[in-house]
């Protein structure tokens, strides 16, 4: 008995737990993600120096504010960015 209450109870907070989260998932972009999203998508046409600011820019902003790695624009930021490192042999850290 006390395990059937025990699996029921978690159960239950996992899907509060869920469904806690999820507006924070479905969240529309913040104005500065979409901007940070737009100079990433450039970032193979920047210079190497201004491509360097916007990643430790972008990383502060992230250590900063760490809701925005919820944000629906953060993987494909960190992709973009990714894909720059790996085409301009940067190591990432």
């Amino acid at each position: 008995m006390k395990k059937t209450i025990l699996t029921i109870s978690a159960v239950l907070l996992t899907c509060l737990a869920f469904y806690g989260w999820k507006p924070l998932l479905e969240q529309p972009s913040s104005s500065q993600m979409q901007t940070y999203y737009q100079e990433s998508v450039g970032l193979g046409a920047m210079p190497a120096d201004s491509a360097s600011r916007f990643i430790v820019d972008f990383l502060g902003y992230t250590m900063l504010n760490p809701r925005a790695k919820l944000d629906p624009l953060y993987p494909e930021i960190e992709s973009n960015i990714y894909n720059y490192s790996q085409t301009h042999n940067l190591r990432a850290h």
